[in-house]
Protein backbone atom coordinates (compact mmCIF):
# COMPACT_ATOMS: atom_id res chain seq x y z
CA UNK A 1 0.00 0.00 0.00
CA UNK A 2 1.14 3.38 -1.22
CA UNK A 3 0.05 6.61 0.50
CA UNK A 4 -1.65 9.25 -1.83
CA UNK A 5 -3.17 11.50 0.17
CA UNK A 6 -5.05 12.89 3.21
CA UNK A 7 -8.85 13.67 3.86
CA UNK A 8 -11.21 14.54 6.63
CA UNK A 9 -14.08 12.02 6.74
CA UNK A 10 -18.03 13.45 7.68
CA UNK A 11 -16.98 13.04 11.32
CA UNK A 12 -13.90 15.75 10.39
CA UNK A 13 -11.53 12.76 11.52
CA UNK A 14 -8.13 12.61 9.29
CA UNK A 15 -7.55 9.51 6.83
CA UNK A 16 -5.04 8.35 5.24
CA UNK A 17 -6.03 7.81 1.21
CA UNK A 18 -3.99 4.55 -0.13
CA UNK A 19 -3.64 2.79 -3.43
CA UNK A 20 -2.37 -0.68 -3.77
CA UNK A 21 -1.35 -2.25 -6.80
CA UNK A 22 -2.66 -5.82 -7.80
CA UNK A 23 -1.43 -8.59 -6.21
CA UNK A 24 -1.68 -12.28 -6.81
CA UNK A 25 -1.60 -14.43 -3.11
CA UNK A 26 -0.27 -17.91 -3.00
CA UNK A 27 -2.96 -18.24 0.35
CA UNK A 28 -4.60 -16.49 3.01
CA UNK A 29 -2.53 -15.23 5.99
CA UNK A 30 -2.53 -16.89 9.57
CA UNK A 31 -3.43 -14.74 12.36
CA UNK A 32 0.04 -16.08 13.57
CA UNK A 33 1.71 -14.47 10.39
CA UNK A 34 -0.26 -11.70 10.61
CA UNK A 35 0.96 -10.27 14.60
CA UNK A 36 4.67 -11.39 13.28
CA UNK A 37 4.28 -8.61 10.59
CA UNK A 38 2.88 -6.16 12.59
CA UNK A 39 4.77 -6.49 15.71
CA UNK A 40 7.82 -6.29 13.48
CA UNK A 41 6.31 -2.73 12.29
CA UNK A 42 5.98 -1.42 16.05
CA UNK A 43 1.96 -2.53 16.37
CA UNK A 44 0.84 -4.46 18.97
CA UNK A 45 -2.80 -5.91 19.27
CA UNK A 46 -4.91 -3.52 20.42
CA UNK A 47 -6.01 -6.13 23.04
CA UNK A 48 -9.94 -6.52 22.37
CA UNK A 49 -8.71 -10.71 21.97
CA UNK A 50 -9.73 -10.73 18.10
CA UNK A 51 -6.24 -9.85 16.78
CA UNK A 52 -8.20 -8.02 13.71
CA UNK A 53 -7.18 -4.24 14.70
CA UNK A 54 -3.44 -3.35 15.65
CA UNK A 55 -2.21 0.36 17.11
CA UNK A 56 1.33 1.79 17.64
CA UNK A 57 2.10 5.17 19.21
CA UNK A 58 0.67 7.25 15.68
CA UNK A 59 -1.68 4.84 14.03
CA UNK A 60 -4.22 2.31 14.13
CA UNK A 61 -4.39 -0.50 11.67
CA UNK A 62 -8.10 -1.98 11.83
CA UNK A 63 -9.76 -5.22 9.59
CA UNK A 64 -6.60 -7.00 9.58
CA UNK A 65 -8.29 -10.48 9.45
CA UNK A 66 -6.87 -13.05 7.65
CA UNK A 67 -9.49 -12.65 4.06
CA UNK A 68 -7.49 -9.44 3.94
CA UNK A 69 -3.87 -10.69 4.59
CA UNK A 70 -2.51 -12.57 1.88
CA UNK A 71 0.97 -14.76 1.53
CA UNK A 72 2.59 -13.20 -1.53
CA UNK A 73 2.73 -15.76 -4.10
CA UNK A 74 6.50 -14.35 -5.44
CA UNK A 75 8.03 -13.06 -2.06
CA UNK A 76 5.88 -15.41 0.34
CA UNK A 77 5.71 -12.27 2.43
CA UNK A 78 2.19 -11.11 3.76
CA UNK A 79 0.90 -8.49 2.17
CA UNK A 80 -2.23 -6.45 3.77
CA UNK A 81 -5.31 -5.42 1.35
CA UNK A 82 -8.28 -3.38 2.46
CA UNK A 83 -6.93 -2.67 5.77
CA UNK A 84 -8.02 0.67 7.21
CA UNK A 85 -5.40 3.14 8.20
CA UNK A 86 -6.27 5.62 11.27
CA UNK A 87 -4.65 8.64 13.12
CA UNK A 88 -4.50 7.56 16.77
CA UNK A 89 -6.93 10.32 18.78
CA UNK A 90 -4.43 12.35 21.07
Amino acid sequence: MKVIGFTRDTDGLMRIVLTQPYVTCLRLATKDEIDEMVIAKGFSDNCNGQGVNYISDRLVLEDMHPANVFIDDITENPICIDCIVKFVKK
